[in-house]
């Protein structure tokens, strides 16, 4: 047990061993056609879809071959990418094809037959912002900031 807990402190210093990393988008995704290339996002610990206490949570439901789930994941990258190092998870997931039991169970909860559906969690697990739909950058922005201050 207690080489687990300093393998998992290693690795924290390295990438988070508790929430999806290394986010980006696939190769060959389209931002003009709604071809089905695959969930337009990939990273590692994508399994990882528990809104924890503690840390602010910004969540991201979607589907593969969607234009708008596409062009809206191009957004959410580039907030990763601002994002990363802050006291924030990022968990994305499939609504088509759901990763695991938690993950459909968050699908059941959250998903309103809309995508892509973005929301934000503050450190205390509750609910501050949603939306369905493409929105724009500076408005995830804000909700972010709003959980991290």
């Amino acid at each position: 047990m207690k080489l687990l807990t300093l393998f998992c402190l290693l690795v924290v210093a390295i990438a988070p061993c508790y929430s999806a990393y290394d986010l980006d988008l696939i190769s060959d995704i389209s931002y003009v056609h709604d071809l089905d290339r695959g969930f337009p996002i990939i990273g590692k610990k994508m399994d990882d879809v528990a809104i924890e206490k503690g840390k602010a949570t910004f969540l991201f439901l979607g589907a593969s071959g969607d234009l708008n789930t596409n062009r809206q994941a191009k957004r959410l990258i580039s907030l990763y990418k601002k994002y990363r190092e802050a006291n924030i998870k990022f968990i994305v997931i499939d609504v088509d094809r759901p990763i695991n039991n938690q993950a459909k169970s968050m699908i059941n909860t959250y998903y309103q037959g809309y995508i892509p559906y973005q929301a934000v969690f503050d450190k205390n697990s509750k609910l501050t912002w949603s939306y369905s739909g493409e929105v724009d950058n500076h408005v995830l922005g804000n909700q972010i900031n709003k959980v991290l201050e």
